[in-house]
């Protein structure tokens, strides 16, 4: 196994172990509702989330990582709340684009029964996931496709129409933190597919600052992260600021619905019930929901 899929499925168990300790939050208002993430651990993610009280793994896991605890729930509440949006829209497929192990085709099902789901995945990452899947408590539903694909021997297009997946309908790209890694070009490359799509289809995606990729890393969170993506020598590749996003989906023909960077992402999902916001995210990623423009 080469490093780059070796880090893949690191990666996956990673912001699993994150999910599965922001779903212990008793206060809905900020709890990451993600409550199968804790399948998908092992026994030293298993151990770190059992840390009782929950304000102290917050307080540990913010020592080890600044931001990671509130960007877990801020990512996971984003991209669920879209993705229902996007359902009552009559949306007919969703893509999970770099899965690792996402459940919310699991998590959704009664939303998503008469939705085809396709996830697409490094096929040993995929291979992990599901060894796990048979130990979750509920049945897999069966409009669940799984598409294993090495992203860099093979177009993912290819893999999504021989599943099944069809540019007719009207569907919804979940692309979540994948794109800093990627070149530009790569990027456009999946832009440009996603804009061929039917009318009224849509992504939403995280991407880094232009600012980070370019060195400066003062940001919360910014130098630890920095210092992990050094160690596993995946650095960042893509990042954009805050007025180029609109223009650079523009080119692309697809118009921003919603694009929110860090101060917006805390004031929307970070207040518990008393209103307080709980702390601070990373400050070097935003999030963006985008549809393809009248065509």
């Amino acid at each position: 196994m080469n490093k780059q899929k070796s880090n893949a499925i690191r990666s996956a168990e990673t912001v699993a172990a994150l999910r599965a300790a922001t779903a212990q939050e008793e206060d809905i208002c900020i709890q990451c509702e993600d409550y199968l993430a804790k399948f998908f651990i092992g026994y030293k993610y298993r151990l770190i989330t059992s840390i009782k009280p929950q304000w102290l793994l917050q307080k540990l896991i913010e020592a080890m990582s600044p931001g990671s605890y509130c960007f877990a729930i801020i990512r996971t509440k984003f991209f669920d709340e879209i993705l229902l949006k996007e359902i009552s829209r009559d949306i007919e497929q969703v893509v999970i684009l770099g899965a690792g192990y996402d459940t919310r085709g699991i998590r959704f099902k009664a939303h998503l029964k008469n939705i085809k789901v396709f996830e697409v995945d490094f096929p040993g990452t995929q291979k992990n996931k599901r060894k796990k899947l048979v130990h979750l408590p509920e049945e897999i539903p069966s409009n669940i496709h799984y598409i294993p694909l090495d992203f860099n021997e093979r177009p993912f297009q290819e893999g999504l129409i021989e599943a099944g997946f069809s540019k007719k309908k009207r569907t919804l790209f979940l692309w979540e933190g994948v794109s800093y890694y990627l070149p530009e070009k790569v990027v456009v490359g999946v832009l440009s597919f996603i804009s061929q799509c039917a009318a009224g289809s849509s992504i939403v995606f995280d991407y880094a600052t232009r600012k980070f990729v370019n060195g400066d890393h003062s940001t919360h969170g910014g130098k630890e992260i920095a210092k992990w993506l050094a160690k596993i020598k995946e650095p960042f590749l893509f990042g954009l600021n805050a007025d180029e996003i609109s223009p650079f989906l523009s080119k692309q023909n697809l118009s921003v619905v919603t694009d929110c960077g860090p101060e917006e992402q805390e004031n929307m999902y970070l207040r518990n019930r008393n209103g307080k916001i709980i702390g601070q995210t990373l400050g070097h990623v935003r999030m963006v929901h985008a549809r393809i423009s009248d065509k």
